[in-house]
């Protein structure tokens, strides 16, 4: 089989069986990749999920990188953009299915991706029709080191008393406010409404919150964009060249 042969058998949708389930392969039509920012305005806390805690360790260390520096995983990031999505999505009267349980996913409740929700269509789905997401965070690293990290300590409180709990004294930890991140999102083939649903996401995760403790007031972050670059299939063949939109235009863009 040719090259040509081969990427047009892809390029065109390609659908096969894969242990009973349907894998969706959508063509690739433009890609846009969008970077920037990402800053933490009130302590940010990521936590690294550690349940073995030595004596003298805080109680709820946020996530490290091996080298020891705190970062903001693109899942996590993901997945708070996809809630809200689903939250705004549900204002407007769409359909939305209900993750994580795959049961209630579009991909086993739907017949054909057509038929998916648009948060679906967005951010994929599993199920009897498997298909991947069209946008994808890459996860965001300091732009410069941390210096000294926040420790923060909180008692938890007994429902039954209204009293505090005996021997629940705890320690957070957490990225300062002021703390910037390098911020890169990778986006394909959205529709016109499916963009802008997702920067209606992006933005309502400013006015909410990432990571835990977030009724502490943690959490609060800014997303600054400061490049788009869009690229095509021809792009990648040396047909054409990418566009690039920055400066005022990238803040239009944003605001639109």
């Amino acid at each position: 089989m040719s090259i040509q042969n081969y990427l047009a058998r892809y390029v065109s949708g390609l659908k096969k069986l894969n242990g009973g389930e349907m894998v969706v392969f959508e063509k690739l039509e433009k890609r846009l990749i969008l970077s920037g920012t990402l800053e933490a305005v009130t302590p940010l806390h990521i936590g690294s999920g550690k349940t073995d805690i030595e004596i003298g360790e805080v109680d709820m260390p946020i996530l490290r990188a091996p080298d020891g520096e705190p970062y903001v995983p693109g899942s996590s990031l993901k997945g708070k953009t996809r809630a809200e999505a689903e939250r705004i999505a549900k204002a407007r009267g769409h359909f939305i299915c209900t993750p994580p349980n795959v049961q209630n996913m579009c991909g086993t409740l739907k017949r054909s991706p057509e038929e998916f929700c648009i948060v679906c269509k967005i951010f994929g789905t599993a199920g009897a029709i498997s298909v991947s997401s069209k946008v994808r965070f890459r996860d965001a690293y300091p732009i410069k080191p941390v210096e000294s990290l926040l420790e923060r300590t909180g008692t938890a409180i007994d429902r039954s008393t209204g009293t505090v709990s005996r021997g629940a004294l705890y320690t957070v930890e957490a990225i300062p406010a002021g703390t910037s991140f390098n911020l890169e999102v990778v986006a394909e083939n959205l529709t016109a409404e499916e963009l802008k649903l997702f920067k209606a996401a992006l933005k309502s995760v400013e006015d909410s919150a990432v990571g835990g403790s977030s009724s502490r007031g943690f959490g609060k972050v800014k997303i600054n964009f400061t490049k788009l670059i869009e690229r095509t299939p021809r792009f990648y063949l040396g047909e054409e060249e990418q566009r690039i939109v920055e400066g005022e235009n990238i803040k239009k863009w944003w605001s639109e």
